[in-house]
């Protein structure tokens, strides 16, 4: 087979240029790219929950599972659980002073609630929110408390089984890292893959420039010209 001459090589880039507004959207050139990184969640023998990270990395957010984070800045949250290890912290909200019934406090307590479990230390426990009373003195009064569970209880109730984890999340699990150019839709969930447990979380580093359609525009127009510009120089 011979060698394409010079003339039908300067044709083909032409009509490659002139078709950028065909393959140039997909490239997303420009536009946010999202890299996620992984970490593994396992109980220890103890019962303690174990956390394998990336070496430099550090998991934010964890549904379910609160305070994982142990970066410096801690959640003010997190400080009031731990000061019910011991007992139970009575909270006050003096805008509501009457409920229906108790009932109503509690479905109340429960909304309110974030994360079922919190981590402190290692050890991970259970919240509880009580009802306790509303009136017009002090407005509602709850009981908030926590109890030690084991790890693998926690990660059991909170894990998203592998029929419902996202095909990104998985290709992230295996490969360690990804980058799409869409956020991965179960991202800081406990998934429960191949006998594991693992959080898909966002690495916070920027992947690309941001994004500009009028730059990207205005490149398709320039690569229209010269592919033109190329055809009709060889005619």
């Amino acid at each position: 087979m011979r060698p394409p001459t010079r003339r039908e090589l300067t044709v083909a880039l032409a009509l490659l240029l002139v078709a950028a507004p065909i393959w140039a959207p997909p490239l997303d050139v420009t536009g946010p790219d999202y890299r996620y990184e992984v970490a593994e969640l396992s109980a220890e023998p103890d019962g303690d929950l174990a956390v394998d990270l990336p070496r430099g990395s550090y998991v934010a957010d964890v549904r379910g599972i609160d305070c994982v984070d142990r970066s410096f800045d801690f959640p003010r949250r997190c400080l009031y659980d731990g000061g019910a290890i011991d007992g139970n912290v009575t909270g006050v909200n003096p805008a509501i002073v009457a409920v229906s019934g108790p009932s109503a406090g509690d479905e109340l307590t429960r909304r309110a609630a974030a994360d079922e479990y919190v981590v402190l230390g290692d050890a991970v426990y259970r919240r509880s929110a009580t009802y306790v009373s509303a009136n017009d003195s002090v407005g509602m009064v709850v009981e908030l408390g926590v109890e030690r569970v084991d790890a693998a209880t926690a990660l059991e109730d909170v894990a998203r089984d592998r029929q419902y984890v996202s095909d990104a999340a998985r290709r992230a699990i295996r490969e360690g890292t990804i980058t799409t150019d869409e956020p991965v839709a179960d991202a800081n969930a406990v998934l429960a893959v191949d006998d594991g447990y693992y959080v898909v979380y966002r690495d916070g580093r920027p992947t690309t420039i941001s994004e500009q359609p009028g730059v990207e525009r205005a490149l398709e127009a320039l690569s229209v010209a010269a592919g033109a510009a190329l055809l009709l120089r060889r005619r």
